[in-house]
């Protein structure tokens, strides 16, 4: 899966509050949310053609119907749900439904891709938010939660309902761990603003923190022409972490500033706090439901790139170079330290975007 699929279903997994309490139902439904995810993401990045991998995942979808009910009825019959016939009712229903679709054309029209996409997404959101949590209340009313995750551990261990490739994609997105940047629509952009605007500074430390904002602006970008669904969760991730982006970069631009003696840091970090007092109220417009404030946040985050980055930053060049040996010093010791945030991911995409310029 790209990577940005993973980051997106991360990104609905928290928003839509997804996690059960099951791990191995937890770990399949992780599976459908990255599954419904690239659908939505093939179908974006090729608006004329339905290629083979949108057919690959739709039958990956079928047997995940399959193995995940089987999963769900087990767990369901050992523990007496109340609502039982009425889930499994549900499931047949879900089973049918996308054997008819499938039946009609094999969802070789374009029309046809789409429609089962939106079943599927649909059937995401009012299923495991609605249906699912019934009996995750059910089990956790009678004080069997725990119990119960240890009995689909155990089952799972005989019948492999559950992947490890599936386990392994729960613990990466309930993580909130970010994956690197390798899909090649992303890069393309994020390497386009970089060299566009001429944003490259020098100092490693700025550098690797300027290219992650711009790699939260791609995605907000792409997020915005997506589905509703999407778009929320995609924005109230990156909000988030561009408030967490803000206080330390800006905290390690200034502290680099008092190290070099630089002569402008009193105007330049009063942009910074009237930036950040910025962001804070578009995110509590966004939510708020103030429908206009994530558009309007990712034209001001854009035009940051333009007049902060790419001109007053660029003044502090100088007196990097004047200072070069120091600057280095800061960034390495900022990195090691852990004290500038720097992930593995924000390495990765410096490594893929200036060393490979």
């Amino acid at each position: 899966m790209d990577s940005v699929v993973l980051e997106r279903a991360a990104a609905l997994w928290k928003h839509l509050d997804l996690g059960l309490g099951v791990r191995g139902i937890d770990a399949q439904h992780a599976w459908l949310v990255a599954l419904v995810l690239e659908l939505e993401w093939v179908l974006h990045h090729n608006p004329d053609q339905v290629p083979q991998r949108f057919h690959d995942i739709v039958r990956e979808a079928g047997r995940y119907a399959q193995v995940h009910f089987a999963a769900e009825e087990e767990l369901f019959h050992e523990y007496r749900f109340a609502e039982e016939s009425a889930h499994i009712k549900a499931h047949q229903m879900f089973k049918n439904s996308l054997e008819r679709i499938l039946a009609e054309q094999k969802a070789v029209s374009r029309k046809e891709a789409e429609k089962l996409y939106r079943f599927l997404r649909q059937w995401l959101v009012h299923h495991i938010v609605k249906e699912d949590r019934k009996y995750c209340e059910f089990l956790r009313r009678r004080k069997l939660l725990d119990q119960a995750d240890q009995f689909m551990d155990q089952t799972n261990r005989q019948k492999k309902y559950t992947s490890d490739s599936q386990f392994k994609l729960l613990d990466l997105i309930s993580g909130a761990s970010v994956v690197s940047v390798t899909t090649p629509e992303v890069l393309k952009e994020i390497n386009s603003l970089w060299n566009r605007l001429n944003l490259k500074i020098g100092v490693p430390i700025i550098d690797i923190q300027h290219l992650w904002l711009i790699k939260m602006i791609v995605d907000m970008e792409e997020a915005m022409r997506e589905s509703q669904l999407t778009r929320e969760a995609v924005l109230a991730s990156t909000l988030d972490e561009a408030i967490r982006y803000i206080d330390v970069h800006f905290r390690t631009e200034e502290e680099l500033m008092d190290l070099l003696g630089y002569e402008q840091k009193k105007g330049h970090t009063a942009r910074h706090k009237k930036f950040e007092e910025f962001v804070q109220e578009r995110k509590r417009d966004f939510e708020a439901g103030n429908s206009r404030a994530a558009a309007s946040l990712v034209k001001d985050l854009r035009d940051w790139l333009t007049n902060h980055i790419a001109l007053e930053d660029k003044q502090f060049v100088a007196y990097y170079q004047n200072n070069q040996a120091k600057a280095l010093e800061f960034s390495k010791e900022a990195i090691v330290s852990g004290k500038a945030g720097i992930r593995q991911s924000q390495v990765d995409l410096y490594k893929a975007v200036v060393k490979g310029n």
